[in-house]
């Protein structure tokens, strides 16, 4: 039972029970005449008593109740009052009843006591059950207190956990994105070498190109002067012979002169014919050396043009693996048989990336054996017998 409940009870009961006495009391005196000290008397002692009573068993509350009770009560003894101002006469009518009525009084009076005793027995043991109550409203006080702050506590351990787990979730962002932006340096610092060494090798490449295209042009210089020297040489020897063998015709027509017509008439076929015979070796020596300067013209277009076939089918056979990024390229060591069979291949100078210099390697044999090989020029076939093959795939257009 809470402490409002017996509150009510304790406000409510006794007040109902005096309203009730004191109602039955005004009846009486209405009903009986009494002597002018007696009745007053009599009545101020019952409301005296009543009124200390509710004094001392209501708490704030009741005492309003009773307050006004009380004031009802006079007011009540006021109307008494006057009406026993006009039945005074009455009441002397009424004195047998009188004895009567002071019996139901007394017994009356006694009954108030124990209905007063009986409260007040109620009102102790309405304090007992509030001191249990509110000893037992302390202690789930003192619990409630002790659970709130076991609650408190549990929720400081969840909060500090809460916190260990945030910072934890932020410094694997931070290693995360740390390793993240050093994986994008490495990958841009990769980029960049390879860029180096695309440029490098473009440049070095170039710088080869420039070197046969020197050569070549030196070559065929070469050959020119060596054709025109030969060709001066055959020019002199043919002047010398053609000197000698006007000195031997003119011996042979001075012979002549001194033979017979018949005998310089030979001689003289027989200057002419050597002389024919001379003039077709001159011409044959010059048509030889053309067609050398132009035999190795042919050898140079035919090595570019193989080169570059060798490249396209190494470049369709490429599957490009993860992780290339712009700018790899690959020197690979290639060896091939006359019959363009594929011997050997082997990383010169690596990307800097191991799968894309496999790539590469199974690429160049998938796409062998080059049989167009067989249908270069001696010359231009040594050439990649044992060669360099520069792997670009940027250049394949992949």
């Amino acid at each position: 039972m809470s402490q409002p409940e017996i509150e009510k009870r304790a406000g409510y009961g006794l007040p109902v029970v005096l309203a009730v006495g004191l109602h039955v009391v005004i009846l009486v005196l209405t009903l009986v005449s009494w002597p002018e000290s007696e009745p007053d008397q009599s009545s101020t002692t019952i409301v005296n008593a009543t009124l200390v009573s509710t004094e001392t068993t209501t708490n704030q509350p009741q005492q309003a109740k009773a307050s006004k009770a009380r004031d009802a009560a006079e007011e009540a003894d006021e109307r008494q009052s006057a009406k026993e101002e006009a039945s005074r006469e009455a009441e002397r009518a009424a004195e047998q009843q009188k004895s009567a009525a002071r019996e139901k009084a007394a017994q009356l009076k006694a009954e108030q006591a124990k209905a007063a005793e009986q409260e007040k027995a109620a009102q102790a043991k309405a304090a007992e059950q509030l001191k249990a109550e509110q000893k037992a409203a302390a202690e789930a006080a003192d619990k409630a207190k002790a659970d709130a702050a076991r609650r408190a506590e549990e929720a400081k351990a969840i909060a500090l956990e809460r916190k260990k787990a945030e910072a934890e979730k932020q410094a694997k962002a931070h290693a995360l994105k740390k390793a993240e932006a050093e994986k994008a340096a490495k990958a841009k610092a990769e980029a960049e070498k390879a860029a180096k060494e695309k440029a490098a090798e473009e440049a070095r490449k170039k710088a080869e190109a420039e070197k046969a295209a020197k050569a070549k042009a030196e070559a065929e210089k070469a050959a020119k002067a060596k054709a025109q020297a030969e060709k001066e040489k055959a020019a002199k020897a043919a002047a010398e012979k053609a000197a000698k063998e006007k000195a031997a015709k003119e011996k042979a027509a001075e012979e002549a002169r001194k033979k017979a017509a018949a005998e310089a008439a030979r001689q003289k076929a027989l200057a002419e014919k050597a002389a024919q015979a001379s003039a077709g070796s001159l011409d044959s020596l010059i048509d030889s050396e053309s067609d050398a300067i132009s035999g190795a013209k042919q050898a140079a277009q035919a090595a570019n043009g193989f080169e570059s076939l060798l490249k396209k089918y190494v470049g369709q056979n490429w599957n490009r693996p993860s992780g290339t990024v712009p700018g790899m390229t690959v020197t690979l060591r290639v060896s091939l048989l006359p019959t363009g069979e594929l011997v050997s291949a082997a990383v010169s100078k690596s990307s800097g990336n191991a799968a894309f210099d496999r790539s590469a390697i199974q690429a160049i044999q998938k796409a062998a054996p080059f049989t167009e090989m067989q249908d270069l020029p001696a010359s231009a076939k040594s050439q990649f017998r044992n060669f360099n093959l520069y792997f670009n795939p940027e250049d394949l257009g992949r």
